[in-house]
């Protein structure tokens, strides 16, 4: 957690993993760590903390372990909205870092983001079914332009990776054939549907002998991206719980795949 001092409120932010272009394996634990933090114009931490000049001191609190990826687990997919692929980045290290030499996991990774340029240098890893018609993220990030720029395409795309695409491609380097990533545009009018999802699970390969609980999907971004997906979670007795699943994966069913709100 990140404090504002002024006015004594925090926010919570996932750390990014190392990754092989930024740390070796003996300077993990260097003591540095790594975070996304986009400015929101309404955010007071964010705002404060993009005002900071470099090498300012910041108040920090933690680690809050809010989800322990369990050891069984052998696929995950990750659907996360905005700034919520940071946690996505951190479960896919976790998962594949961990994995016994025997086990091969792995993720899949749904990253809907506002502009293109939040995702600047991405490209699908599978075809997905996109549907072209209306934007469900303008209620959450803005709305849409009605119009956009076509996409670039794939090397000008590479040439200006953004730093969270960078740690993307870092990721399926290191773990060759275990992540998949595929992007969503909000200004290009392509959303995660319902049949995304579909496509998705079923693509997974389901390897024998799978134990119950080995399949986790887990949703991350804006409360309001994830009351989309899977329903609000709820307050209770001071604490943040899961709240009861509902929203499209709800609707959805997928009876062999667990899921977890972040």
């Amino acid at each position: 957690m990140f404090k504002q001092p002024q006015l004594q409120i925090g926010r919570d932010y996932t750390p990014l993993p190392p990754t092989s272009s930024t740390s070796s394996p003996e300077e993990e634990d260097d003591g540095c760590l790594r975070f996304l933090i986009r400015r929101d114009p309404h955010g007071e931490v964010s705002r404060y903390l993009h005002a900071l000049e470099l090498g300012s001191t910041v108040e920090v609190r933690g680690p809050k372990v809010e989800f322990a990826i369990p050891s069984e687990t052998q696929e995950i997919l990750f659907i996360a909205g905005g700034t919520g692929i940071a946690p996505a980045v951190q479960a896919g290290h976790s998962l594949l870092t961990h994995a016994s030499r025997t086990s091969t996991p792995r993720i899949h990774i749904l990253w809907a983001s506002r502009k293109r340029e939040d995702c600047a240098g991405g490209v699908n890893d599978t075809q997905p079914t996109i549907p072209k018609k209306g934007s469900w993220l303008g209620g959450w990030f803005g709305r849409a332009p009605e119009t956009s720029s076509p996409p670039t395409t794939r090397s000008q795309r590479e040439e200006n990776a953004c730093p969270m695409v960078r740690d993307l491609e870092d990721l399926k380097a290191q773990f060759p054939n275990q992540v998949k990533v595929d992007y969503f545009v909000d200004e290009e009018n392509s959303l995660i549907s319902k049949q995304t999802i579909l496509d998705s699970v079923k693509s997974s390969p389901s390897p024998s002998g799978n134990s119950p609980g080995s399949k986790f999907i887990i949703v991350s971004g804006p409360d309001g991206f994830i009351r989309y997906m899977a329903g609000e979670k709820i307050w209770a007795q001071g604490s943040e719980l899961q709240g009861p699943l509902q929203g499209i994966l709800k609707e959805l069913d997928l009876k062999d795949w667990a899921v977890w709100k972040l």
